[in-house]
């Protein structure tokens, strides 16, 4: 598996696709999933010249980060549990998974204990996938507006996993909701735009879908590193 190889064929699809939309690719953003993966292949994609890598579990965070580069930005991408909100540190750049208030509070405590403000991510269940956690679409104005007032938290953008089984056109609708719940929350003023620069969707599957309707983070995983065992 060409990693190096992998990275400039992803790239490629970027660009393509951003230009499909009249979009500018330097404004996307590839979030290497490195779930499972050896921190020896990880430096390989940080070689090839990615920076963002993105975990599911704080566990197996804790366990790389410390083999690799001092200018990696992490992401935690998966269900962030309130029981781990402890271990995180200023290499976290984002959290893409705020999806309840007990997570809140807690990285509003944690926050105000070790002076970090902590950049997420919205989740939104824009699927209504029983399956996934997120929080449901008309819930999601109403718990912006509540993050506000967190002085330790901020808010970024918003974050969306498409259904496994849904088809080409139903995951471009799921993304184009996205970008839409986004909208409208800058249209009410709840947030102004340059408050909200990214939408994390997209992934190895249906990445540049993301991108033609206006991802700013993709998470790939298997077409970098190839499929998990």
């Amino acid at each position: 598996m060409d990693i190096q190889y992998n990275i400039i064929t992803i790239k490629e699809k970027i660009k393509a696709a951003a230009e499909r939309a009249g979009r500018q690719n330097e404004k996307i953003e590839i979030v290497a999933v490195t779930k499972t993966v050896s921190p020896e292949r990880i430096q390989e994609a940080y070689q090839a010249g990615l920076k963002n890598f993105g975990e599911n579990r704080v566990q197996e965070w804790q366990q790389k980060k410390d083999f690799l580069p001092a200018d990696c930005k992490w992401h935690i991408i998966g269900r962030l549990q309130t029981n781990k909100v402890k271990y995180l540190d200023k290499s976290v750049v984002l959290i893409h998974s705020l999806d309840r208030f007990s997570l809140l509070e807690k990285l509003q405590a944690e926050g105000e204990k070790r002076q970090i403000i902590w950049q997420t991510l919205v989740q939104v269940n824009v699927a209504q996938d029983e399956a996934k956690a997120g929080l449901a679409v008309e819930e999601v104005k109403d718990f912006v507006e509540t993050v506000k007032s967190y002085s330790h938290v901020r808010v970024l953008g918003l974050m969306t996993i498409g259904a496994l089984d849904a088809s080409p056109e139903e995951t471009r609708g799921f993304f184009r909701q996205l970008r839409e719940i986004k909208e409208e929350l800058i249209r009410k003023g709840i947030s102004q735009r340059e408050e909200l620069p990214h939408l994390s969707m997209g992934m190895s599957q249906d990445y540049e879908l993301a991108v033609e309707e206006g991802a700013t983070l993709v998470r790939i995983g298997s077409s970098i590193f190839g499929h998990r065992n």
